[in-house]
């Protein structure tokens, strides 16, 4: 495409600005790649360009579209990349800050731990190349986790691998030993602390698995998450076991390595998988190989046994989300 012909110099400045539009409709599309228009309303309809609809006729952001072009010509320079969000987990935090530095100029590795239904959400629109998550306990995890992902409109495009399994629960300050000391079970023990009302609370953000993980303790224990008395929202779990240091809140849910780490108390609740979905053409570049890799190495068992309450699973189980492996 001629620059000279899409921008133009406006007098007294120095700024370009582009003439060309934000947004591209169907025929416009068609033309820009020269094919027909049907062949555009297939490619959106199965979610495999970017775009939206707005009071129903599709539009396509340029600027996504000539990503999507670039990420789809010869493994182009989108493929110097590995994005991921999801469930935030300390071994993935880790993981994921040695490969940055092995990695260095030859690529990017980037993890935004945000949640694992948002997560999916920039899954589900090609914002990022693959999610953790973790959505409650591993027993329950195979039903959940496939019933969670058919929610959104491009799983079928998606495979999940199985390679990590961490201890979760409650996280808490030592004042509260000597509440429990009457209690011998873990279960009576976290029927009491959720139970009082006059503990406080520090909450993840909605729709993360920490969140769905209280949400079924306190539906065990015929209680809801509203019953609880909460001091503080964080978004993340380092975040929430401060505000306990820091005495704003007296216990939260999360992971035994937060709770080493900030020296408090670790009541277990859960054993819980943290899955990783991606599309299956992620599933095959280098980097994620690479990545993958990393969760089984030397490198990684000395992580988990500095940060105590995982299991590495000896190989990544793959499936897809229709349940074939």
């Amino acid at each position: 495409m001629d620059s000279s012909a899409s921008k133009t110099l406006l007098p007294g400045s120095n700024i370009n600005y582009s003439l060309e539009p934000a947004f591209l409709t169907v025929p416009e599309l068609a033309k820009l790649l020269h094919v027909n228009e049907k062949k555009i309303y297939q490619l959106a309809g199965c979610g495999e360009i970017p775009g939206t609809k707005v009071t129903g006729k599709w539009i396509f952001p340029r600027r996504l579209i000539e990503d999507w072009l670039v990420e789809n010509s010869h493994g182009g320079v989108m493929h110097d990349r590995l994005l991921i969000a999801g469930s935030e987990d300390q071994l993935v935090h880790q993981i994921c800050n040695h490969a940055a530095i092995e990695w260095q100029q030859r690529a990017l590795i980037s993890y935004s731990p945000a949640g694992t239904r948002h997560g999916l959400r920039m899954l589900d629109s090609g914002r990022i190349d693959a999610c953790f998550i973790n959505w409650g306990p591993t027993e329950d995890t195979a039903r959940r986790h496939l019933g969670l992902l058919r929610c959104y409109r491009n799983h079928g495009n998606w495979v999940v691998v199985r390679a990590v399994q961490r201890a979760q629960g409650l996280i808490y300050h030592a004042g509260l030993s000597t509440v429990l000391e009457k209690q011998v079970s873990a279960q009576e023990k976290i029927k009491t602390l959720i139970s009082d009302s006059n503990l406080r609370w520090a909450m993840r953000q909605n729709d993360s698995g920490t969140e769905r993980l209280l949400e079924d303790l306190c539906s065990t224990h015929a209680l809801s998450l509203a019953s609880l008395r909460v001091s503080t929202h964080c978004n993340s779990e380092g975040s929430s076991a401060a505000a306990i240091n820091k005495g704003s809140a007296d216990l939260c849910c999360g992971q035994l390595s937060t709770a080493r780490d900030f020296n408090l108390n670790f009541l277990p609740a859960a054993e819980v998988s943290l899955d990783l979905v991606m599309t299956r053409k992620t599933y095959f570049r280098t980097l994620m190989q690479d990545f993958l890799e990393r969760l089984h190495d030397a490198q990684a068992l000395t992580m988990v046994e500095q940060l105590g309450g995982y299991t590495l699973r000896k190989g990544a189980e793959l499936f897809t989300v229709d349940g074939t492996t």
